[in-house]
């Protein structure tokens, strides 16, 4: 049984924990902090600052088939290029293309450069715009800004390392590719819900789903990689305009949700599948990934507190305790929740399949209506980024 030693154990790690159980590996986390969420579901967990670790760190690195990072830490990783490299252990990571997909600037100056397509910079556009911080991923510190005055005030506070471009309303897609010096073979195209912070809450994935914008997407995935010669995994965040699709941003690394996503719809696991690659060297063609039909799923993740039920970003998980993961549970194939400590707080992440985008969604909401009777709710709550095609809707359970 290959042994899989992941370094963090936060959502990341919680994603690539889940996946690595489901391809049967046995799984340990190592982390510097004892209560992080993937902690409750692995075979073992470290509680070891790798980086203050000393020989007992190094020593550990030895014990593992394979070292997948589940870290943003740019200290520990490149520890454990090192350290993998120094003891001959396959480490699941391309550092040199993280660098570039870590820094938004760095990433728009390649996208530039080749050609790909990407929203229109400040000050070369008009308002509303979208202004994130350059080395941060997901939505830490994204804001929309409306007016002159107010982005002025956020350039004074923020300094220079932002990153301001147009923002753009219409549906979100995701694609994940794995390659070999950047030849890649392209997963499958989700689609992303996002809540009122820019977080994603909600990720789809199914038969028809962003099928317009499939082949585009493949397209420039296959251009993204060539011009990294990646080697290993990235996930591709675009926005479907009329102008045609815009690069948001790349992450070289294993992300969170999707993947579990494309899991259940299609049965590929990118876990597994760096395995083969990091392990053995191999890397699948597409076409034998694809054979069959695939499932419509939605992976979505909820909050319960104070009587109400709210769809909500992945960061409701950051500081959650004692997960399980239950099966066929409210009508979901999977759920990933701590509601067994406390019917009055708790999260969860859960994963239905169904035939069909529409047999899925009505399997979903079978599920929201027998939670909220199950723990006496009597509000839920979908919110959505404001603006064009943003609504925040209530609905009183009676």
């Amino acid at each position: 049984m290959l042994r899989v030693g992941i370094v963090g154990g936060r959502l990341q790690g919680l994603e690539a924990v889940y996946l690595a159980k489901q391809a049967g590996f046995e799984v340990a986390v190592i982390d510097k902090d004892p209560l992080v969420p993937a902690a409750a579901l692995v075979d073992e967990f470290y509680n070891l600052d790798l980086i203050g670790g000393g020989l007992s760190a190094k020593a550990l690195v030895t014990e593992f088939d394979l070292i997948l990072p589940a870290t943003e830490n740019y200290e520990v990783l490149v520890w454990l290029k090192k350290a993998a490299r120094q003891h001959n252990v396959p480490l699941a990571f391309d550092l040199q293309a993280y660098n570039i997909s870590s820094s938004k600037k760095k990433s728009n100056r390649l996208f530039t450069m080749a050609g790909i397509p990407i929203p229109e910079q400040w000050p070369g556009c008009d308002f509303p715009v979208i202004v994130k911080p350059s080395n941060l991923s997901g939505s830490r510190g994204v804001e929309r800004v409306d007016d002159q005055d107010y982005l002025r005030a956020l350039m004074n506070r923020l300094g220079d390392d932002i990153v301001i471009e147009k923002y753009l309303a219409g549906p979100s897609y995701s694609l994940e590719i794995i390659a070999d010096k950047g030849k890649c073979v392209e997963l499958q195209v989700t689609e992303l819900n996002f809540d009122r912070g820019f977080d994603c809450k909600r990720v789809i994935a199914g038969p028809n789903t962003g099928r317009k914008a499939d082949e585009a997407l493949r397209e420039i995935g296959k251009r993204i990689s060539s011009v990294l010669n990646l080697s290993g995994i990235m996930d591709i965040e675009v926005i479907e305009t009329d102008n045609g699709l815009k690069v948001l941003e790349i992450d070289a690394r294993l992300p969170s949700q999707t993947p579990s996503a494309v899991y259940h719809s299609t049965g590929v696991n990118m876990v597994s599948l760096l395995a083969d690659y990091w392990v053995d060297g191999r890397l699948p063609a597409r076409g034998k990934l694809f054979g069959g039909d695939c499932r419509a799923v939605i992976y979505e993740h909820l909050r319960f507190r104070r009587g109400t039920l709210e769809v909500a970003g992945e960061h409701i998980l950051t500081d959650a305790r004692n997960l399980k993961i239950y099966k066929d549970m409210f009508t979901a194939d999977v759920m990933i929740s701590n509601f067994a400590e406390t019917s009055q707080e708790w999260v969860a992440t859960l994963i239905f399949t169904d035939e069909t985008e529409m047999a899925v969604w009505e399997k979903r909401n079978r599920a929201i209506d027998a939670i909220c009777r199950s723990f006496y709710a009597n509000r839920f709550i979908d919110p959505e980024p404001f603006g064009e095609g943003g609504v925040d809707y209530d609905q009183i359970i009676l």
